[in-house]
């Protein structure tokens, strides 16, 4: 007897869903009560600007800006305002190499060793076998995240060539293609497939290929001209306990290492007219098409999938969630929603489609409390479904008070009891390497260890003591974020092995341990 597996069934109950008789859709808000619902999210969870967008039916319905650009100074933010779109820009990526199949240059089950030759992951069979596919549906088996130490905190030292060399020392953690693991770099090497095959940047491809084209002239995949470089969103986001500007994260103007995965600049103006073309499967109202409806079809196709959530199935009856070619996607009572969120440090987008009502909804955030924007986007979007909603902004503020309640003391507390001293200063203090960061000096400066990365210069600063052998460092730029247990390891002998670093998780929003997987030894 031939099995099914349980994936192809929850796809198979899915399409089974999508394709359920429904209610006739709702109208929508009104463009006054957008207004008052933006600014009652933005005033619940101390978020300075938004810019809102919403299609329907082909043309733009909505588009405003409210609030302002920066904290403390009167630019107010208007649809043309730019903010950075973090990881919306993969679907980007994604209809870049859309269109090289069209073309013929590129195939999605195509080995990615045969256009990146020198790419490699650490297990030989899967760097002969990982295709185009794997990578934008990643499906690697790739530890998640692996690799982000690489593109944040910016700006750094690393170049896309770094990434592509550096992938070869992570593990892989799941079987390959049996598990959905985000991971930004591999968006980095897709993105590198473009100059392989065409002899022009990413940059310059998503430039001419899609957002000229379409008329996207507020929106910018690398160097920003002098002459556009005004009317930007500031970040915001809290440092110690202040709502302050995040200085290292304000649009620069130029290139980033993590375009292809989150470095696109847009406005609120110009995105709707990239939501316009994908509602039209890959054509835009005008008749500019980028991508064929083929195209669009397989990258709103489920590649992988992952468990729904009990809170997701009560909230918005999810029967199942996938990602596709830059696209998440799931089910929501019945429909079928296309989109992606986008989180940088003081920057919050989403991006989100029914196709089946011809719905588009773009939400610009430049504060870091993803609530705002999940406030937003849900009350918007439940205007237009047959179902009844709920206040989202008093769900939302629910949920942030519980997660108050329950946070515990901050971990970079000294422990009362169990504190050893540490061994002379000088016995910590050497070079060190890992073999995808790079290195690492550890020098006594005044009676005071300290940390400095050379390829990461955010990553350098003081090293407090905790206990025996573990430090930790407070990174002097208190916007990065991620402050770090330090712990050198000894052998019996006292002869020094290396150095382990973890993520001090001291915000309830942090999840990711981006330094998990350093290997940092003693230089040779």
């Amino acid at each position: 007897m031939t099995k099914i597996s349980a994936r192809f069934l929850l796809l198979l109950t899915a399409c089974c869903l999508l394709i359920a008789p429904q209610a006739a859709a709702r109208d929508g808000l009104s463009g006054r009560k957008v207004d008052r619902l933006v600014q009652r999210a933005m005033e619940a969870f101390d978020v300075p600007g938004m810019a809102v967008g919403v299609v329907k039916d082909g043309k733009t319905v909505y588009l405003r800006g409210h609030g302002l650009r920066e904290l403390g100074k009167p630019g107010k933010i208007d649809p043309d305002t730019m903010f950075k779109i973090a990881s919306n820009s993969k679907a980007f990526t994604s209809a870049s190499l859309a269109i090289l199949v069209d073309e013929g240059l590129v195939e999605w089950n195509g080995a990615v060793s045969d256009y990146i030759p020198e790419f490699r992951v650490s297990d030989p069979w899967v760097t002969a076998h990982l295709s185009v596919t794997d990578l934008l549906a990643h499906r690697s088996g790739l530890v998640p995240h692996a690799g982000d130490l690489m593109l944040w905190p910016d700006p750094n030292g690393f170049t896309r060539q770094d990434v592509i060399q550096g992938l070869r020392y992570f593990p892989l953690v799941s079987d390959f293609r049996d598990s959905y693991n985000y991971d930004n770099v591999l968006y980095i090497v897709a993105g590198e497939i473009i100059p392989r095959v065409t002899g022009r940047g990413w940059e310059s491809f998503v430039q001419e290929r899609i957002m000229q084209p379409l008329g996207m002239d507020r929106c910018f995949a690398g160097a920003i001209p002098a002459s556009e470089m005004q009317n930007l969103a500031a970040p915001h986001g809290w440092i110690d306990g202040e709502l302050s500007v995040i200085e290292r994260s304000r649009i620069h103007g130029g290139a980033a290492v993590y375009a292809a995965a989150g470095g696109i600049v847009c406005s609120a103006s110009s995105m709707v007219k990239w939501v316009s073309m994908q509602l039209g499967r890959g054509t835009a109202p005008d008749g500019t098409t980028v991508f064929s409806a083929a195209r669009s079809s397989e990258m709103w196709h489920p590649e992988n999938s992952w468990r729904v959530s009990q809170r997701n199935f009560e909230w918005h009856r999810t029967h199942f969630n996938g990602y596709g070619l830059g696209w998440r996607l799931s089910d929501v009572h019945g429909y079928k929603e296309v989109s992606h969120t986008g989180s940088l440090a003081g920057m919050r987008a989403w991006t989100l489609m029914i196709p089946e009502i011809g719905l588009g909804i773009v939400v610009l955030s430049n504060g870091s409390n993803s609530a705002a924007r999940n406030a937003v986007m849900q009350t918007i979007k439940y205007a237009y479904l047959p179902v009844e909603s709920r206040d989202w902004i008093d769900t939302y503020l629910a949920m942030q008070a519980a997660a108050e309640e329950v946070k515990e003391a901050p971990a970079t507390e000294r422990p009362s009891r169990t504190v050893v001293e540490p061994r002379p200063l000088g016995e910590y203090a050497g070079a060190y390497s890992d073999p995808w960061f790079g290195d690492v000096t550890v020098r006594v400066n005044d009676g005071v260890l300290e940390f400095i990365s050379a390829r990461s210069p955010k990553l350098s600063g003081p090293l407090e003591h905790v206990t025996a052998d573990t430090f930790v460092a407070r990174w002097p730029d208190r916007s990065v974020g991620m402050d770090a247990w330090v712990s050198f390891e000894f052998d019996r002998q006292d002869r020094l092995l290396g150095i382990r670093m973890n993520r001090v998780f001291d915000d309830p929003d942090a999840t990711i341990d981006y330094f998990e997987h350093l290997d940092l030894k003693p230089a040779d």
